[in-house]
């Protein structure tokens, strides 16, 4: 069998493969003779690339979300597509958990206050987490975590997931609600969702103004989910108090874009799943998968998409 790795993965991953007698190659050129492809979030899989991959049967990204993929394309060539949702869920709640604190403390205003010698100096006093309602737009395997992580701060939970069944929000105490109802009520509103048709800037100019003025906004998952250019808006006119985004519609964005400017926006370049943990997880996870395939077992986490992979975001 031949693998070809087009993106970084972990020497551990690597060596699984070798030991099992497959051949590695991380050149393009060979994708005319792959069995199997190994990638992450940079390449895009669409006809194109399939087409110099006529051989191949299994593509498997290591992360956990999937637009990069036309999974329709793969499907028409029968070529089983795969991704790893559970090797980054632990450590993109914990990035969520970070920006919500800073955000809420408001740290990066007193970093600058700090270094400027300015000390507390027009500082304004937060309020903290404690009390606070935290809506949850996700409640998969992302949203699950920082709902736990949350209930230690004292914050009450309200969420909204279509496809999460009564259970999981009562044992999650988390008060099961719509979009606009959550958005309504909440101080803090994280996004936890895949990036599909259903919830392509699903946070616009219309949402934005169903939120609470002194609400701030968080974005783990993927950028379009979020208008930017409404966010803009909502964030110079006061509609909503601030935003804390890992990921954005173009990344990096060009030098002076304003997302890089703005005070009231808090912007982290797409760690979410930037850990050694996390990292090394997908990797060897997704070379799990090749070694299944070699053994004719069934592959896991397959795509195409349904309704319930808006629930395990």
């Amino acid at each position: 069998m031949k693998v070809v790795v087009l993106e970084s993965y972990s020497a551990n991953a690597l060596a699984r493969l070798k030991a099992s007698d497959i051949d590695i190659s991380d050149k393009r050129e060979d994708l005319n003779q792959a069995d199997a492809v190994l990638i992450r979030s940079r390449t895009r899989i669409d006809a194109d690339f399939l087409a110099r991959a006529p051989r191949v049967k299994l593509i498997v990204s290591a992360t956990s979300g999937f637009d990069h993929i036309d999974w329709k394309e793969c499907k028409k060539r029968g070529v089983i597509c795969a991704h790893t949702p559970e090797a980054n869920a632990q450590s993109t709640a914990e990035l969520t958990m970070t920006l919500m604190l800073a955000g809420e403390r408001d740290l990066p205003m007193a970093i600058r206050n700090v270094r400027g010698n300015k000390w507390r100096e027009g500082l304004a006093r937060p309020r903290g987490l404690d009390g606070k309602t935290l809506g949850l737009i996700g409640l998969g395997r992302v949203g699950s975590r920082v709902a736990k992580m949350a209930q230690a701060f004292g914050v009450k939970l309200v969420a909204h997931d279509p496809y999460i069944n009564f259970e999981n929000f009562s044992h999650l105490n988390c008060l099961r609600l719509s979009l606009i109802e959550v958005l309504k009520i909440s101080d803090i509103v994280s996004l936890h969702v895949p990036l599909t048709t259903e919830t392509y800037h699903l946070l616009n100019q219309a949402t934005f103004k169903e939120m609470q003025p002194d609400a701030i906004l968080l974005n783990t998952c993927r950028g379009p989910v979020v208008d930017e250019n409404d966010l803009m808006t909502a964030l110079d006119e006061g509609t909503i108090r601030g935003a804390a985004m890992d990921v954005i519609e173009r990344e990096p964005p060009p030098n002076g874009h304003r997302l890089l400017q703005h005070p009231r926006l808090l912007l982290t370049p797409h760690i979410g799943a930037y850990t050694e943990t996390a990292w090394e997880r997908a990797s060897v996870t997704a070379a799990n998968q090749v070694l299944r395939l070699q053994k004719g077992e069934k592959i896991l986490d397959t795509l195409p998409l349904n309704a319930a992979w808006f629930a395990k975001s």
